[in-house]
């Protein structure tokens, strides 16, 4: 292919650098070429002649149409809060469910369900913060009309507009919005949760109380602890999941939080409590290794867990502590075997995320700190 000589190097710019500049040129091939910028990337095409005068039309009409783009029809945030509903909300658990949907009807009530999802600003979400503490918590029933409602957490209005920004993040990935307008909002959770665990003490309380419960609660309570996985990942074991020939325990993605599937060895003490359940409660495939007391075709709920729980603790004379729950055992899994590698426990306790297990599992501990500060090294040279 004949290649273009030197003097034959010509070429035309139009439009602004930086904003809509298009630069028509000879390719050494001999060929028209434009070349121009278009959503932060370079784009070089042929023109498919070699027209000069036609070239520079071409450019100057480019340069217009980069300078004046089209813009897509603007979304309103009802019809972006539909799709998310529609293709993100319903794959997550049932009480995931029910926040997304009563946080975007609140969105709609606050901002407007026709008000354009990219006009948002960070006034309209400092606005949702007042309205929301305003409101004050739903979750317990007014007494009276003139008794107040107790005071909202900061972190629920955090989780809220999480939850908004976590769309608007969705919708620009799934082509419905240009730009994310809440970028850099800042979203204040009121300072270190509060996480409590049980005590060894504690724990010794409640298998002692598990006596005056149905023997599912015992064999959950040694699950949770020994295995420190969540509970609704521990209610959905099924009897193909146990391994008792080679003590394994396999659990399944569709029935993780995360959708993580891994298998993990079985302790002593779970392999007895297994047995245990196996003796009350024989079953194969399918079967629920822990089944519901009144239909044991279906595995234990988890508000009966919940509400089984928090009697316990009444019963081993503890006092109840907010979010002290059966979530409680992961905090302590994740703690107590803090001396081993990291990818060792994230694999024990079925964790996807190493920043997770450290930044909201893992507790404060002066025995540990002290054990590594007297093994401190000197480093040499």
């Amino acid at each position: 292919m004949p290649r273009a000589r030197k003097q034959d190097q010509w070429n035309y710019i139009c439009g602004e650098k930086g904003a809509n500049r298009v630069r028509v040129f000879i390719h050494p091939t001999g060929k028209l070429f434009a070349e121009y910028r278009r959503d932060g990337h370079k784009v070089r095409q042929s023109l498919g002649h070699s027209d000069r005068q036609r070239a520079k039309q071409e450019a100057d009409e480019l340069a217009v149409a980069l300078r004046h783009p089209e813009r897509r029809e603007a979304v309103s945030l009802g019809q972006l809060f539909e799709n998310y509903e529609r293709h993100v909300s319903c794959t997550k658990s049932r009480g995931c469910q029910y926040h997304d949907r009563s946080t975007i009807e609140r969105f709609g009530r606050v901002f407007g369900a026709s008000r354009r999802a990219d006009d948002l600003t960070f006034r309209d979400a400092a606005r949702y913060e007042v309205e929301r503490r305003r409101e004050g918590s739903q979750r317990m029933q007014r007494a009276s009309a003139a008794k107040p409602l107790p005071p909202l957490s900061a972190r629920t209005i955090a989780y809220d507009l999480r939850l908004l920004k976590s769309v608007l993040i969705w919708g620009v990935g799934a082509g419905l919005l240009e730009r994310n307008p809440l970028t850099g909002y800042k979203v204040e959770d009121g300072g270190t949760p509060h996480r409590p665990i049980f005590t060894e003490t504690q724990y010794r309380a409640l298998l002692e109380a598990a006596r005056f419960f149905p023997w599912q609660f015992g064999c959950l309570l040694l699950l949770a602890h020994e295995t420190g996985h969540r509970l609704s990942a521990i209610l959905s074991l099924q009897w193909r999941d146990i391994d008792l020939t080679h003590d394994r325990v396999t659990w399944r993605g569709e029935a993780d939080k995360m959708g993580y599937e891994h298998v993990t060895p079985l302790t002593a003490t779970a392999r007895q409590a297994l047995d245990n359940a196996r003796h009350h409660a024989p079953g194969v495939g399918e079967a629920p290794v822990l089944p519901g007391v009144t239909n044991p075709a279906k595995p234990i709920g988890p508000y009966l867990a919940r509400d089984w729980m928090q009697r316990a603790q009444v019963q081993a004379g503890l006092t109840l502590e907010s979010g002290r729950g059966w979530h409680a055992f992961r905090r302590n899994f994740a703690s107590e075997l803090r001396h081993v590698g990291l990818r060792d426990l994230m694999d024990l306790g079925g964790w996807k995320d190493p920043t997770t297990v450290v930044k909201c599992y893992q507790r404060p501990n002066e025995d540990a700190m002290r054990a590594a500060q007297a093994g401190r090294r000197v480093l040499e040279g």
